[in-house]
């Protein structure tokens, strides 16, 4: 009688292929089938060699498993390398400043703020070349980088952005006059510092706006997409709010108030971005001047007051879209979900 499988039943037929319980193996059979190597190093009694096949066919299914649980679920996966690359690194590197054993600094323009920045483009790079390879890289590059041209919307940014932030700082108190600015703004501080603006926060909409935003139109509303976003958006800046690190320039007065302003302006942000991106039918270029120009203004133009103006303005301008434009660009229709135009596979989520 033929030797049979010291493996459990419940093992046998998954791993050779087979549908239901396979039929035990027999030792004396040469050259025995690659997915029955286990059965096979089983009953001729080499339990070493049977336990690593078993490992390496578990990693083998954990592997898969994983690559399926991405595809379906893409937006939890790049939130949570946005998250764990954006907040882990830079945590790590503190944590070791701390002992000593580095000096490394999370002030304005460092390396670190530039990883922060850059992180959400990352992770959608990650997710997308995991679930759609490299073909999915490139047209999601290719869309970033064409779009489409709606020139009523390109006005509207290129005329309107500028304006409301003038606004904002001839109605504040505090703001530095003009004379002195035209002293300091010389020609190369102002391209260094357009540079230095282009490299950071635009740059993070590619995952933002050019990722997140599509594939989350694809459950719900714009609007409540929009106030989803913005508000993870603004969770996801949290640890730059602390006193001496990146984005402490945006706060003024009191901590709380002015983290709760902050948390305001994101999601006010977030909704008039929406409306742009619905109504420019995803154009990701324009999504990136968008933010280039909303982009804080150099350190000789802030003031507090001028903080202030500016979010109060910021959520008026979206109060005003949700208004007029929720029906057309804030609901379920008129919606741009796609995030890799043109590919022959795209996964649902």
């Amino acid at each position: 009688m033929p030797a049979r499988s010291r493996w459990p039943r419940n093992m046998r037929g998954p791993l050779c292929g087979t549908q239901g319980y396979r039929r035990p193996f027999v030792t004396g059979r040469k050259n025995p089938p690659k997915s029955c190597l286990p059965h096979h190093a089983a009953t001729t009694g080499n339990e070493p060699l049977a336990a690593a096949h078993m490992a390496w066919y578990l990693a083998r299914d954990a592997a898969a498993r994983y690559y399926r649980t991405m595809r379906r679920h893409r937006l939890v996966a790049f939130f949570l390398f946005s998250f764990a690359l954006s907040w882990g690194i830079p945590g790590i590197l503190l944590l070791a400043s701390a002992f000593g054993a580095i000096d490394i600094s999370v002030v304005r323009h460092s390396p670190l703020s530039f990883l922060f920045f850059w992180t959400p483009a990352l992770s959608a790079l990650i997710v997308i070349g995991w679930t759609q390879g490299r073909h999915g890289i490139s047209l999601f590059l290719r869309h970033s980088i064409r779009g489409r041209f709606k020139w009523r919307w390109w006005a509207a940014v290129v005329v309107g952005i500028p304006l409301l932030k003038l606004l904002a700082y001839g109605l504040s108190e505090d703001s530095i006059p003009f004379d002195m600015q035209a002293a300091a703004a010389t020609g190369s501080a102002l391209a260094y510092a357009g540079l230095l603006a282009l490299l950071e926060s635009p740059l993070s909409e590619l995952g933002w706006r050019g990722f997140a935003l599509p594939l989350m139109q694809r459950r719900m509303s714009g609007l409540l997409a929009a106030i989803t976003l913005g508000a993870v958006w603004a969770v996801w800046y949290m640890p730059w709010l602390l006193p001496g690190t990146v984005m402490n320039w945006s706060l003024g007065g009191d901590s709380i108030p002015a983290i709760v302003r902050f948390f305001a302006g994101a999601i006010a942000l977030s909704i008039t971005m929406t409306v742009v991106f619905n109504g420019s039918e995803g154009s990701m270029p324009l999504m990136l001047l968008f933010r280039w120009l909303n982009s804080p203004p150099p350190h000789w133009e802030l003031g507090t007051h001028v903080s202030y103006v500016d979010t109060v303005i910021t959520i008026t301008t979206a109060v005003v879209l949700i208004f007029v434009l929720r029906t057309r660009y804030l609901s379920r229709a008129n919606l741009y979900r796609k995030v890799t135009p043109g590919a022959s596979y795209v996964p649902g989520r």
